[in-house]
């Protein structure tokens, strides 16, 4: 299993595949300092580093002791156009999302969070699909967000009602070929929306 790990504009990849090393300067995770790669990552002197390690998720789990880690759940919605639902923040598109609350299972979470965000109510859970990691700091501590993802969908004939008091300003139905490089939208979600397949995009919920 590989681990991708979003940095705002860089990132790192931990896996047991060279052969997926690309433009990515490797390490060996065993042989690595790793708090020092992190801040030279951060400090601009790596765009990208490749984690070798023969176990991934046995380097994972010695990974995730670097940060303080938030646990999210967000929504991959798409309606009988096959387009997305995006919300707009704070000048980014983004996916509706947020924290999982002490009594919720991940699926409650997401579902709940969309509703929240975007107003709807006629919301179905289809599937769970990906994990992903996105790190930042907050004060003086580098924080691991790992965002469960589910598919879900929501007919497009409902209002959309953005949740303003969470800074969103507008909530919008996105076909996904709109999803590269021409709009303002995280590294992270972009590849988390080509990741997706058609079949995925099927109102058929289980």
């Amino acid at each position: 299993m590989d681990y991708d790990v979003y940095f705002d504009k860089r990132r790192i990849k931990l896996t047991d595949a060279l052969d997926d090393s690309g433009d990515y300067t490797v390490f060996s995770y065993k042989q690595s300092n790793v708090p020092s790669l992190l801040f030279r990552l951060e400090s601009g002197e790596f765009d990208k580093i490749l984690f070798y390690h023969p176990q991934p998720e046995v380097a994972w789990n010695n990974f995730l002791q670097f940060f303080d880690i938030i646990r999210a759940s967000g929504g991959i919605v798409f309606n009988e156009k096959k387009e997305i639902l995006f919300i707009y923040r704070r000048g980014i598109w983004d996916l509706p999302k947020g924290k999982i609350n002490p009594d919720e299972d991940p699926a409650q979470a997401a579902l709940r969070e969309v509703k929240e965000e975007c107003g709807i109510n006629e919301l179905s859970l289809i599937k769970y699909f990906k994990d992903s990691y996105h790190v930042f700091w907050e004060g003086k501590r580098r924080k691991m967000k790992i965002t469960n993802w589910f598919l879900m969908y929501a007919p497009s004939t409902q209002p959309l009602i953005p949740e303003k008091r969470e800074g969103i300003e507008k909530v919008e139905w996105l076909s996904p070929v709109l999803i590269d490089a021409r709009l303002s939208t995280y590294n992270n979600i972009k590849d988390l929306i080509a990741e997706l397949d058609i079949s995925d995009l099927k109102p058929e919920v289980k």
